[in-house]
């Protein structure tokens, strides 16, 4: 499974030896064929069903044996699921775009192909958050409210962990001049008629908002459109989707 794992909590200075598991996969080593080669996870691209069936058996077979994978109809929302019971087979939620678990038998997945994915673990309850923020769901506060929404189950930020994914990064994430409009220049990198979006400087704001110290955030050093090891719709347009998979222990 090494060569299909991109990072896991295992190589984390902020996760390693928590009650919680995850890891982002790569698209390496799957079963998927051009333009989707090869480790797939995501069955709304296109790619053939089959193959992508075989990658999510893979992909179950070497991080949760015999455990449900727990997925969203993702829509680029503010909208995210609390899951209140043990699943006894995979299950595709609602349409929504985080779910909120406290359940140790259960793997949970949310899909990105240039989105931050997210986790945030709270020790004090054992619950996560696990959340796919595009730049629409870092609009709609998307992290902000699950955040809040772990509040309110008893949860403390001092006790939060964070973590974000490879991701599109201001290096490579251009938008046209009026999307620009709707941004504080302190988060656009460049101008003209192609500035440069950072998302990651939004969150990093939001989180000290939220009052999450810095070090208990981390947050990958990848662009997604930089890195050939994952996928990028950016990039390549018709393309794959990664994953970021989480499971209390």
């Amino acid at each position: 499974m090494k060569q299909r794992i991109f990072y896991s909590s295992d190589q984390s200075p902020i996760f390693q030896n928590t009650n919680i598991r995850f890891f982002v996969t790569s698209r390496q080593n799957g079963y998927s064929l051009p333009p989707y080669d090869s480790f797939n996870l995501a069955y709304h691209t296109g790619d053939s069903i089959e193959s992508v069936s075989q990658n999510r058996a893979l992909l179950k077979q070497h991080f949760a044996p015999n455990t449900p994978l727990i997925s969203l109809d993702q829509i680029h929302s503010d909208t995210f699921i609390e899951i209140k019971e043990n699943y006894p087979h995979d299950t595709l939620l609602a349409q929504a775009d985080g779910m909120i678990c406290d359940r140790k038998n259960l793997a949970c997945m949310v899909l990105a192909a240039d989105c931050n994915l997210v986790l945030v673990y709270d020790s004090t309850t054992s619950c996560f958050a696990l959340l796919h923020i595009g730049r629409m769901g870092v609009v709609k506060k998307l992290l902000s409210k699950a955040i809040a929404s772990l509040l309110a189950k008893g949860a403390k930020t001092s006790n939060m962990l964070i973590y974000i994914s490879p991701s599109i990064r201001s290096c490579c994430y251009e938008i046209d001049a009026g999307l620009a409009q709707s941004f504080d220049m302190a988060y656009l990198v460049g101008g003209g008629a192609k500035p440069r979006l950072d998302l990651i400087a939004i969150l990093r704001e939001e989180l000290e908002i939220c009052g999450i110290s810095s070090e208990k955030i981390e947050i990958s050093s990848t662009c997604t459109c930089c890195e050939e090891g994952l996928y990028s719709y950016r990039r390549e347009g018709i393309t794959g989707r990664f994953a970021l998979v989480a499971m209390l222990l």
